[in-house]
């Protein structure tokens, strides 16, 4: 992860904000990021996603496709697509790289934090 995050930083102190998400059971609760991102097509595109997570190979450009893909179906560019799942994973709305946080994070993890996100919006 250093790696990814070392060019989204400029303070050594900024990179736990970046990469606790990775180590909590939970991502951190940023109200106003939740608020801005699980609207409109949220469920609808978490509902696509998690779907289509289940069974791709689990891989940067796997990952980054489907949520592209997902996207176009709702007409949703993609940065727009990203974004209820990056609160989801990482409870804010900027961080690492999505996809391969994701990758590091694994499918299981990922697929958890998803669908209680999901869960969160009925």
């Amino acid at each position: 992860m250093a790696p990814l995050v070392q060019t989204r930083v400029k303070r050594l102190s900024e990179v736990p904000e970046h990469v606790d998400f990775l180590f909590l059971d939970d991502p951190p609760h940023d109200g106003p990021a939740w608020e801005k991102t699980m609207k409109g097509d949220a469920a609808a595109l978490l509902d696509g996603v998690i779907a289509r997570y289940e069974t791709i190979d689990w891989n940067v450009d796997a990952l980054k496709t489907t949520v592209a893909s997902v996207g176009e179906q709702h007409g949703v560019k993609p940065g727009k697509a990203q974004a209820p799942v990056r609160v989801a994973i990482t409870g804010r709305t900027v961080g690492p790289p999505l996809f391969e946080a994701l990758v590091l994070l694994g499918r299981e993890h990922t697929l958890d934090r998803l669908r209680r996100a999901r869960a969160k919006l009925d």
